[in-house]
C-alpha cells in the first residue's frame, strides 16, 4: 500500500481583505500579491495540471472575479499585464472566428514573406478559429511556466498582428496600444520583474 503524496501548501492571498473596496491599499496589495502567485518562479517546477488550472481559470471562476481583482493595475504591472492576456483570452475564445480573420488580414496587410510579428506570435498557419484559442491558450501556459517575457511578447505580437487587420480605426487604436502595453510590460519584467 502506497503511502498519499503530501503537497506543501500553497500560500493564499488574503481574499476576504479584497471586498473591502473602501482600502485601495489592501486591493492593490491583494491584487499583486495573487498575481504573483500565479506568476511566480515556476521555472520547470510548476506541473502541467497546475498550468492548465491557471491557463482556466477564467473559464472556472469567471472574468469578472479577474477584472474585479486585476483590471483597475496599472498595464506594466502584474496583475495588470495577467488581465490583459486574460481579457485576451477571453475576446479570442468568444470570437475566435473574428480573430483569426483580422489576424490573417494583418498578415496580407503586411505582406512581403514571414515577419517577425508572425513567427513571435507563433500562431499556427494558416490561422483559423482553433489555431488563434490554441496560441492563446499556449501563451498563458508559457507565462505559468516561468516564460513570463516570451509570453507576453507573443500576445503583443498576436494583437499588432490583429491591430493591421482590421479596418475600425477605433479598434486599431484600442489594439496597438494593447500591443504596447504587453511589449512595455515584457521590458519590465526582463529588466527587473513585474510588481
Amino acid at each position: 500500500m502506497t503511502q498519499p503524496r503530501f503537497h506543501r501548501p500553497v500560500p493564499l492571498a488574503d481574499l476576504d481583505s479584497f471586498s473591502d473596496s473602501s482600502d485601495p491599499v489592501a486591493r492593490s496589495e491583494t491584487s499583486h500579491a495573487t498575481a504573483a502567485l500565479l506568476l511566480g518562479d515556476a521555472q520547470g517546477r510548476r506541473d502541467e495540471d497546475a498550468t492548465k488550472r491557471f491557463v482556466e481559470l477564467a473559464d472556472d471562476i469567471g472574468l469578472e472575479v479577474i477584472a474585479e481583482m486585476w483590471s483597475a493595475a496599472p498595464a506594466v504591472s502584474a496583475p495588470g499585464a495577467l488581465w490583459r492576456l486574460y481579457a485576451l483570452r477571453e475576446w479570442i475564445h468568444t470570437a475566435p472566428r473574428e480573430l483569426a480573420e483580422m489576424f490573417a488580414d494583418g498578415q496580407r496587410s503586411m505582406a512581403g514573406g514571414l515577419g517577425l510579428d508572425e513567427i513571435l506570435a507563433g500562431v499556427e498557419l494558416p490561422a483559423g478559429p482553433d489555431e488563434v484559442a490554441r496560441a492563446i491558450d499556449e501563451i498563458l501556459a508559457g507565462a505559468f511556466r516561468g516564460d513570463v517575457v516570451i509570453a507576453l511578447l507573443r500576445a503583443a505580437a498576436f494583437v499588432g498582428m490583429c491591430a493591421e487587420g482590421t479596418d475600425s480605426a477605433e479598434t486599431r487604436s484600442r489594439l496597438r496600444q494593447l500591443a504596447k502595453d504587453l511589449k512595455d510590460a515584457a521590458v519590465s519584467h526582463r529588466h527587473g520583474g513585474l510588481d
